[in-house]
């Protein structure tokens, strides 16, 4: 499953336009005053002036083997958040994969995550080119197993690893909906899970779709 476009609220666009093309560095496409759309390696992610909610969740998956050389670059640019013991690098066994996060300008919950079970594209260093996707949305529900079956039927997304009632992550490596139930503690932090307005525009296998929430 691959999010090729990502669209989102801001309630400070000009803080988010200076967050994620100027501290980050991703390339703007378009610059508007109530929208600003810039690419993240093959996702096109999208702002538009709003109320947004949330606070959201999404990762951006960075190479493999180059975990060391995301984290450094990262904590030159935005702090690092830490779980209630201190740490700001994480390991999930399950996932095969390191995981570090931060937020942007609205307070949204970010994630660079190397997976290991994906092959290693070329290339030595790390930098902004080297952000290759957003690879997993958060999808705030009332109801887990009851979306989780709704999306499967009109999307035909496996879960991936572990569900659980309040946790399950639908798709693969390079794009997952990770579905959550209202008032979970998104990790490292713990911050509610609330719903939020979003546009997701996909791809799984041959077949295109459109995913949009408006609480």
């Amino acid at each position: 499953m691959r999010i090729e476009a990502l669209t989102l609220p801001a309630r400070d666009l000009a803080a988010q336009r200076t967050f994620y093309g100027d501290v980050l560095g991703l390339p703007v496409e378009t610059d508007e005053v109530d929208a600003l759309s810039l690419r993240a390696g093959s996702t096109l992610l999208r702002f538009l002036a709003g109320e947004p909610g949330g606070p959201c969740h999404f990762a951006f998956n960075v190479p493999q083997d180059r975990f060391a050389g995301a984290r450094a670059w990262l904590e030159e640019r935005a702090p690092l958040l830490a779980d209630p013991a201190g740490e700001t690098s994480f390991h999930s066994e399950s996932w095969n994969a390191d995981m570090v996060y931060f937020r942007d300008a609205d307070g949204n919950i970010l994630e660079l995550i190397a997976r290991h079970t994906l092959p290693t594209p070329p290339g030595t260093g790390f930098g902004v080119a080297d952000l290759l996707c957003v690879s997993e949305l958060g999808l705030v529900v009332p109801d887990v197993p009851r979306a989780v079956r709704e999306l499967q039927h009109h999307l035909g997304l496996p879960v991936y690893r572990e569900g659980s009632p309040t946790f399950t992550p639908l798709g693969d490596e390079e794009g997952l909906l990770i579905v959550v139930q209202v008032g979970r503690g998104w990790f490292p932090v713990g911050d509610p899970a609330r719903p939020l307005s979003f546009h997701l525009q996909g791809r799984n296998g041959d077949h295109s779709f459109d995913l949009k929430e408006h609480p």
